[in-house]
């Protein structure tokens, strides 16, 4: 089941991603403002429905954590659609997704002491090999 809802993840992931480049290709860059309200609005509704339906507001913790989430994420689709405004997608989804994978593995590895395998450190290695060739 995990296996299927991570497909279903990257499948989702990559909806968006065209979704992303599309409104550059189609010339829909005075509409960003409007993309990224849809984008986020929809988590929103998403969301309180889920709060409204479990009737759990969860801990002030986990509303910082969501705000991060969300502030992050803001800002990281408007540097997406900037970056896709200047540079091919071939080139910038790459990096994106590469530059995702090494952080995050650096991340686990600071923060929560996670030990990578030999074949996943040679993974991390050859995205940022993979990230300096695209570029």
């Amino acid at each position: 089941m995990s296996f299927l809802l991570l497909m279903i993840a990257f499948l989702l992931t990559g909806g968006i991603g065209v979704t992303n480049k599309a409104l550059v290709e189609w010339g829909l860059e005075a509409y960003r403002d409007v993309y990224m309200l849809a984008f986020y609005g929809t988590a929103v509704i998403l969301g309180m429905t889920t709060i409204l339906t479990h009737r759990e507001m969860g801990t002030s913790n986990d509303r910082r954590v969501g705000l991060l989430m969300g502030f992050s994420g803001a800002i990281s689709m408007l540097f997406l659609l900037i970056a896709l405004e200047q540079m091919p997608g071939i080139v910038v989804f790459p990096i994106r997704n590469l530059g995702n994978l090494v952080f995050t593995a650096t991340v686990s590895i600071i923060a929560w002491r996670e030990q990578l395998s030999r074949s996943q450190k040679l993974g991390v290695a050859v995205s940022l090999v993979a990230i300096w060739l695209i570029y």
